[in-house]
């Protein structure tokens, strides 16, 4: 007993003097370990907004650190892999500057999306840094991922992207919710109907493959990041593609089905195509719901989506 407690004084004694030493010389480290891959990219505009708006030179531990080379913003950037033991300190070490960023209530429940538990609809980057005490302009959000002159000259050798294209995927990221997806047939009439455009795939080798597209699959990373910065537009759904396109502010598509308040990943580049609001349990927020599936690829059919793509580029054209 008195092993445990004298243990818990040093650890308080240690984790405090840190932060202080930390906040004495402008250092703010911040921290996610995580395997939502979007996380680390929206993280980028809080890093952001904190570089910009305040005096601290950066430490970032990401376990996705490849979104962070080259960032202008990041004093230093650290490259634990997932299993490190450097984490462990970190959570233990937490305090004004020390920083995780992570919802408060990322644990509250395996039945619903933790943004269901904070009191108004915000932004996924602010429900993970609203207990950063900094003064963040939320309103502002601008991902961003930085590109070396040689990176460039590579993928442009490497890919053989054509002048003007448009990029689509055909399915999510279903390991957390499969509740973001519309319907890959709805994908494909897309691509059918504007057959005059240059189309290509991202995603997986193993998700469907649509037809009358280039497909580029298994990109790493940055090379995904740096085709998504050359493309014209996009057609896409809450999650991954979304964040990367706000990195270059492209226009993008997004097919809302209902899952999360369109608060909580709206950028400015955002063209949203929903027709759910009017429904009862709009926002969902049920990781699981069979129901939810069956009302989102009913209220948005394939007519109702091309024609709100196809008015916003005769738009956009003019």
């Amino acid at each position: 007993m008195i092993k445990k407690i004298f243990s818990k004084i040093i650890n308080i004694f240690v984790k405090n003097l840190l932060n202080k030493l930390l906040e004495r010389f402008n250092y703010l480290i911040i921290f996610r370990n995580g395997s939502a891959i979007g996380d680390h990219i929206y993280m980028s505009s809080i890093i952001r907004e904190i570089f910009l708006n305040h005096n601290k030179k950066i430490l970032l531990f990401s376990n996705y650190y490849e979104f962070y080379l080259n960032n202008p913003r990041i004093y230093l950037l650290f490259r634990p892999n997932k299993k490190s033991l450097i984490w462990f300190f970190l959570k233990n070490l937490k305090g004004k500057s020390i920083l995780e960023f992570d919802s408060l209530f990322s644990h509250q429940s395996k039945e619903k999306h933790f943004l269901y538990y904070h009191k108004k609809k915000i932004h996924l980057a602010e429900a993970m840094s609203q207990h950063f005490n900094l003064k963040i302009n939320y309103k502002s959000l601008k991902n961003e991922i930085f590109f070396t002159n040689e990176e460039i000259k590579k993928y442009e050798n490497d890919l053989n992207l054509p002048k003007d294209f448009a990029l689509i995927h055909s399915t999510s990221k279903k390991t957390f919710t499969k509740n973001k997806e519309w319907k890959v047939e709805g994908m494909q009439e897309i691509v059918n109907y504007f057959l005059n455009l240059n189309w290509i795939q991202l995603g997986k080798s193993n998700e469907p493959r649509l037809r009358n597209c280039k497909h580029l699959f298994d990109l790493d990373f940055r090379k995904v990041a740096y085709v998504v910065s050359r493309c014209s537009f996009l057609v896409t759904y809450e999650g991954f593609f979304n964040h990367i396109a706000s990195c270059f502010e492209k226009k993008n598509f997004l097919i809302h089905v209902g899952f999360l308040p369109e608060e909580s990943f709206f950028y400015k580049n955002n063209i949203v195509i929903e027709n759910n609001k009017n429904i009862k349990c709009y926002p969902c927020y049920y990781l699981h719901c069979e129901n939810h599936r069956k009302l989102s690829k009913n209220l948005l059919n394939e007519s109702f989506v091309i024609k709100k793509i196809e008015d916003n580029l005769n738009i956009i054209s003019k």
